[in-house]
């Protein structure tokens, strides 16, 4: 699957930022590599406690560069196992009823429509 790879790759990217980010903090603010740690996964995630609070002037602009990198990259990661489980679901789904859909020429799509009551409403009764 083609979602599949882009997962890999965008964990890959996310375990790569971990590292590299527990790596910067732990050298310029002189943090131990647990804070470090920390400190680059509520930035990542946006959590931000507080609890830790870069002191230097270039530990402030990596973290600022390193929000927006990190930010983005969890984003990617997150819709990309999103995308991933919804192609999964919708391959099983075809696998499931594949003859009955090709039968009756449906769409997936108006099946799950209709299983929530929102199919066609402009049918004549």
């Amino acid at each position: 699957m083609k979602t599949t790879a882009r997962l890999a790759a965008a964990i890959a990217t996310l375990i790569t930022l971990l590292i590299i980010g527990t790596g910067l903090y732990h050298q310029i603010e002189g943090w131990n590599y647990i804070d470090s740690f920390y400190f680059t996964g509520i930035t990542i995630t946006t959590i931000g406690y507080g609890d830790l609070v870069p002191k230097t002037d270039v530990g402030k602009i990596v973290t600022v560069i390193f929000a927006m990198v990190g930010v983005g990259a969890a984003l990617v990661a997150l819709t990309t196992l999103a995308e991933d489980y919804f192609e999964r679901r919708q391959l099983r789904f075809e696998k499931r009823f594949g003859d009955y859909l090709n039968k009756y020429k449906l769409s997936p799509y108006k099946i799950d429509l209709a299983r929530f009551g929102l199919g066609n409403k402009n049918k004549k009764k």
